[in-house]
C-alpha cells in the first residue's frame, strides 16, 4: 500500500504536466479527470465558529453545475483532534473570484486539515491539499436543544432566549431588498436577537428546476452577512406555504403558478412526489452547502403553515408528515453542523400540528389571538385563563 501512495505522488505532477501539453492540442483523452486552474483560500487563520472559504476555479466535464450526480466538489476537513468533516462545496455565480467556493466554520482550536475532491463523470482529483489555523473567539457556535429538552442553548453551553420577528427580504436582486442594515441595528438596541424571514424559490421558471437563482441566491449570502456582523440568528423559511398553494386561501397566498416544481407535479401531490423529491435533495445539499457554514442560521423553517398548502388541504394531511420527516431526516443526515429545524400550521386555536411537532427539533406554534377568541372594546383580548397567549408564557 505505501509503494503504491508512493507511485501515485509520484505519477500525480506528471501527469498534471502532460495534461496540460495534450490540452494545448486538445487531445483530451489521457486528460479527462477535473483539472484544477487555481485554488485560494480566503485566510490562512480564521477564528472559532467563523467562515473559513476557499475559492477555486477547475475545468471539468458537466453541463449543470448545480447537480451533483454531474460535477460534486468537497473538502475532507480534519481537526485538530482527528475528527473528519466531509463538506461539500457549490457553484457560485455571484463571486467575481472564481465560480466555485467551500464554506466551512471550525469547531476546534489548532491547526486542521483539508484535501479537496473533484469529481465528473471521468473520474476524480484529489490533489489539493493544505492547512490552516484556528484561533480562540468570543462565537458561541451553533443553538441547540439542551440535553432536558426545555430550552434552547448556544454550543458552548451558553442559553439562548430569542426575542425576534418576521422580517421578509423579498430576495429579488443581488445587493437589493427589503432587511436594512439600519433597521437590524435598530432592532438590535431594543432586545431582538433573532428574525424569520421566507426565502423566494431559489428555482424559479427562468432557471428550471435543478438549477437555483444566483441573484436570489447573492442576496441571501448579504442577508446572513448583515445578521453575522451583528450576532444575530436568522430563522430561515425554506418553504413558505403560498408557493405550494393553487388554491388554498386567497390573494397572495397561492403562488403556486410561480414555481417550477409545476413543471413535474400537480400542487396536491407536492408532498408524494418522487420527482419533487429528487429535485428537493439536490436543493436542501446546495443550501446546506451555501449557508450551512453561518454561524447566525438558528433553524432550518421547513415549511410555514402546512395547512395553506394544496399538498394538505386536497391532497394528503397524513402524507405531509411523512415530507416532514423525510426533509427533518435530510438535514439530520447530511447537515455536519446539525441546524435544527421547524415547522408549522396556522394560528387558529385548534391548529395544532402533532405529526410535525413529533418530527421536528422543537414546534413552532403561530398563535392568532384573533381567531377563536373575542376582542375586547380596548383592542385586547377577552382575558381567559385558557387563552393560548397566556397558556404559551
Amino acid at each position: 500500500m505505501k509503494e503504491l501512495f508512493m507511485l501515485k505522488r509520484i505519477i500525480q505532477p506528471i501527469r498534471h504536466v502532460l495534461c496540460s501539453v495534450l490540452i494545448f492540442f486538445s487531445v483530451k483523452s489521457f486528460c479527462e479527470i477535473p483539472q484544477v486552474l487555481f485554488v485560494r483560500a480566503q485566510k490562512d487563520t480564521v477564528a472559532l465558529y467563523e467562515k473559513y472559504q476557499i475559492s477555486m476555479d477547475f475545468r471539468a466535464d458537466y453541463n449543470n453545475p448545480f447537480d451533483p450526480n454531474e460535477l460534486s466538489l468537497m473538502a475532507m476537513m480534519t481537526s485538530p483532534t482527528g475528527k473528519k468533516w466531509n463538506i461539500n462545496g457549490f457553484y457560485n455565480y455571484n463571486s467575481w473570484q472564481s465560480l466555485w467556493q467551500v464554506r466551512f466554520s471550525p469547531n476546534e482550536i489548532g491547526q486542521w486539515n483539508y484535501q479537496l475532491f473533484i469529481k465528473d463523470k471521468n473520474g476524480v482529483n484529489d490533489s489539493t491539499k493544505n492547512t490552516f489555523f484556528v484561533i480562540s473567539s468570543a462565537n458561541k457556535g451553533p443553538i441547540k436543544v439542551a440535553a432536558n429538552k426545555r430550552y434552547l442553548q448556544f454550543s458552548n453551553g451558553d442559553p439562548f432566549y430569542g426575542i425576534g420577528l418576521w422580517y421578509n427580504d423579498g430576495y429579488a436582486a443581488y445587493n437589493n431588498g427589503q432587511i436594512k442594515s439600519t433597521v437590524l441595528d435598530e432592532l438590535k438596541g431594543l432586545g431582538v436577537n433573532f428574525i424569520s424571514s421566507f426565502i423566494t424559490p431559489l428555482e424559479t421558471h427562468g432557471t428550471g428546476v435543478g438549477r437555483y437563482d444566483q441573484a436570489i441566491s447573492g442576496r441571501l449570502d448579504e442577508v446572513f452577512t448583515m445578521v453575522e456582523e451583528r450576532d444575530m440568528q436568522l430563522s430561515l423559511n425554506i418553504w413558505f406555504h403560498a408557493f405550494l398553494s393553487q388554491t388554498t386561501w386567497d390573494g397572495g397566498n397561492k403562488r403556486w403558478n410561480t414555481n417550477p416544481y409545476k413543471q413535474i407535479t400537480a400542487a396536491k401531490d407536492f408532498y408524494h412526489s418522487e420527482e419533487a423529491w429528487k429535485a428537493q435533495e439536490n436543493l436542501y445539499r446546495y443550501m446546506i452547502s451555501r449557508w450551512g457554514y453561518s454561524k447566525s442560521l438558528m433553524l432550518w423553517f421547513v415549511i410555514d403553515e402546512v395547512n395553506g398548502t394544496d399538498g394538505w388541504t386536497s391532497g394528503d394531511s397524513i402524507q405531509a408528515g411523512v415530507w416532514g420527516k423525510k426533509v427533518h431526516d435530510y438535514f439530520k443526515m447530511n447537515d455536519p453542523y446539525q441546524h435544527l429545524t421547524t415547522g408549522t400550521r396556522s394560528g387558529g386555536v385548534n391548529e395544532y400540528w402533532h405529526d410535525g411537532y413529533q418530527v421536528f427539533d422543537l414546534p413552532s406554534r403561530e398563535i392568532y389571538e384573533a381567531q377563536g377568541f373575542p376582542m375586547i372594546k380596548d383592542g385586547g383580548v377577552d382575558g381567559k385563563p385558557d387563552h393560548p397567549l397566556a397558556l404559551s408564557y
